[in-house]
């Protein structure tokens, strides 16, 4: 980056990112033709002989936290699919046990009438 001119921004603090240094970095937006307009974090000592040479684009970081926030809903996916799964089998045991509770009725119901009405 010797030969680019850049200018600082700034950031919020809750945001900041550290160099090697655990200085808080800047916001620099490079001005060299093939980076036209891009940002990036560097050491607050730049260019001086104190530099740790910390450099990190900002569009590289931003693609780090897709990757993973993309981790991280694949896996609440999975745990969804998951509980889907774990609800859909207690709901099949559910129906299953209200359709023996109706034959038991209907069981009942029949000796009870066939009591009553001393057929053989």
């Amino acid at each position: 980056m010797s030969s680019s001119r850049s200018t600082p921004s700034t950031r919020s603090l809750n945001n900041a990112i550290y160099c090697h240094f655990n200085l808080q970095c800047q916001i620099y937006t490079c001005y060299k033709a093939n980076n036209r307009g891009r940002k990036f974090y560097r050491c607050p000592r730049n260019r001086s002989k104190d530099d740790c040479r910390y450099f990190k684009w900002i569009d590289e970081e931003n693609d780090e936290l897709q990757d993973l926030n993309h981790l991280s809903n694949g896996k609440a996916s999975e745990d969804h699919s998951k509980q889907a799964d774990s609800v859909t089998y207690e709901l099949l045991q559910i129906k299953f046990l209200l359709v023996i509770l109706i034959l038991l009725v209907v069981v009942v119901a029949v000796n009870s009438l066939s009591k009553s009405c001393n057929c053989k």
